[in-house]
């Protein structure tokens, strides 16, 4: 093929635009969709942005890319960070191209900060601290695209407020307008093989007011859905504008376009506070001092952090999750950790395992490996097993049937020199409106509560759509594919051999049967990975960071 474009759009799942499609609110993505081929996308496990994004443009699972959450313990500690560019492992498509004398441009993808040279140009993506300039390759990038659209907005800002929803929509519209033109300048003025532009506020939107059009949610009222359902919807006609816009730039016969999700998208109902469920097993224990004991008794009471968010809300305070810089964030979360239960209470000689991060992870406290572990490496495989069985007999509330539906070992999913860094019990609700919820250490006094905050979150199942170029034109649902697929198929697309390293495979049945039959798929040996010195943020940037995606709910 001549050149392919990827839009990637973060979030997007077949459950809503399937009907938005069919309603006639997304003509144009319907229009692509119905000219060419489209499958349903599964992420890796646990399904978040940055080792999503990460497994996607290195072809490899998480236990090889180094990237499992969006954050990362330092030296066999609770010391988090971070993660970016430098730690993240495998060779990414566009450094592939580069080596290879195709041109590309890359933008905004996420775990791209700092930038990596490439032949082309890149704007790295969604990690970099509040008020840095060094994110774009060439250096002088940034500049050239602020002069012609004003400051480059890394971060979206708002979120969900009773009242103030306007604001939510209004900013993912200028980002997603802001961010179009400038790729489709790009695209126009500079010379390119491969392209990719991502658009995060498809995922911003579905967290924060999935509830606006999702009328069946336990958070959706009338008088939102009649004030702000439309005006939501026109943000994703917005998306489906942005789709006509980009593809008709690129129309020239030759060249392939995919559109695509790191992931999907539903409701969540319930948060399950795995560090709670862990205390009712007996599998973590508490310090009996007296602060701790003092703290307990509060906590039984149900003066939480979720008491203290909810009460946040109802004061119109919410919007204080996404406020600039650490300044009162590091006070507000020192806070909670002093007055409410957290780590710092857990009595580690006698606990067994805990949770730290959202989307169920478990950790066996382990000699050697944790601070200060109590569970003999000869006893690891006895605890794990026991964890295993436990989530596997929590009973579903609403059908009486097992609330789990997937419970493994991390080996069981992944491998990789990076396995050892992962979770050690990783669990899958079977319904995904319950979701993992680890933004502080113990969120409420009950196992299973009632969502707050974001009405929306992740979901395996994300989109891929390919049309032109040698793709097909069959308008037809294929096969489940993986997100590990996509580089190695645009690898293979521009007619380059795919790394035996990837995870991924050549989606074979996407192009014209005639051309996949003359133009078989080559292997080729790994491409050496080129030594990257670790970036260290200072300890202002990296808190910084940290309490951004606190806000948006992305870590613990």
């Amino acid at each position: 093929m001549k050149r392919v474009l990827i839009i990637g759009l973060d979030g997007i799942t077949f459950d809503t635009f399937d009907p938005w499609m069919e309603e006639g609110i997304l003509p144009n993505t319907a229009m692509f969709r119905d000219g060419g081929v489209h499958a349903s996308l599964d992420s890796i496990f646990p399904p978040i942005t940055a080792p999503a994004w990460a497994s996607f443009m290195t072809g490899m699972n998480p236990g090889k890319t180094g990237i499992f959450e969006f954050l990362y313990s330092r030296s066999s500690s609770f010391d988090l960070a971070p993660v970016n560019a430098t730690v993240r492992d495998g060779v990414t498509l566009w450094d592939i191209l580069s080596r290879e004398g195709k041109k590309v441009i890359s933008l905004g993808v996420p775990v791209t900060y700092p930038p990596e040279p490439v032949n082309g140009v890149l704007v790295g993506g969604f990690l970099p601290p509040q008020g840095a300039r060094d994110f774009t390759h060439p250096p002088e990038l940034l500049d050239e695209i602020e002069k012609r659209y004003g400051p480059y907005p890394i971060y979206h800002k708002e979120v969900y407020q009773k009242g103030k929803v306007d604001r939510v929509i209004d900013e993912a519209n200028d980002i997603l307008r802001y961010r179009r033109e400038m790729t489709l300048d790009l695209l126009k003025e500079r010379e390119w093989d491969f392209a990719i532009t991502y658009f995060e506020g498809t995922d911003r939107m579905q967290h924060e007011v999935w509830h606006i059009h999702d009328e069946s949610h336990p958070h959706s009222t009338r008088s939102e859905v009649a004030r702000y359902k439309e005006k939501v919807l026109g943000f994703y006609r917005e998306v489906d504008e942005t789709v006509r816009l980009l593809t008709e730039a690129v129309d020239d016969g030759e060249t392939a376009v995919i559109i695509m999700s790191d992931h999907g998208f539903g409701p969540i109902h319930y948060y399950l506070n795995l560090n709670v469920w862990l205390l009712e097993q007996g599998f973590l224990k508490l310090k009996r001092d007296p602060l701790t004991l003092l703290k307990r008794l509060i906590f039984t009471l149900g003066i939480t952090p979720a008491f203290g968010y909810r009460t946040a809300m109802k004061l119109g305070l919410a919007g204080l999750r996404l406020s600039k810089g650490v300044g009162g964030r590091n006070v507000i979360f020192d806070m909670i950790n002093s007055i409410f239960l957290s780590l710092e209470n857990i009595d580690w000689t006698r606990t067994r395992a805990y949770s730290k991060g959202n989307y169920g992870q478990i950790y066996v406290n382990l000699k050697g490996r944790e601070p200060d572990g109590s569970v003999d490496p000869s006893e690891y495989d006895a605890v794990v097993e026991e964890l295993k069985k436990a989530l596997r007999a929590i009973p579903d509330p609403d059908t009486g049937g097992k609330l789990m539906s997937d419970v493994f070992h991390r080996s069981e999913r992944y491998t990789g020199a990076y396995v050892e860094r992962m979770p050690d019990v990783l669990f899958k609700p079977g319904n995904m409106v319950y979701k993992a919820l680890g933004i502080v250490d113990f969120t409420t006094r009950h196992f299973i509560e009632p969502t707050f905050g974001n009405s929306g979150d992740h979901r395996m199942n994300g989109v891929f759509f390919a049309k032109g170029g040698e793709f097909d034109v069959r308008a037809e649902r294929l096969p489940e594919i993986s997100i590990m697929d996509v580089a190695p198929t645009v690898l293979h697309a521009l007619g380059l051999a795919v790394p035996e390293d990837m995870d991924g495979r050549v989606i074979e049945n996407a192009f014209r049967k005639e051309w996949i039959e003359s133009h078989p798929v080559r292997m080729r040996r790994p491409y050496e990975r080129v030594d990257k010195s670790r970036m260290e943020l200072s300890d202002t940037e990296r808190q910084e960071i940290i309490d951004r995606l606190k806000g948006m709910g992305y870590v613990g």
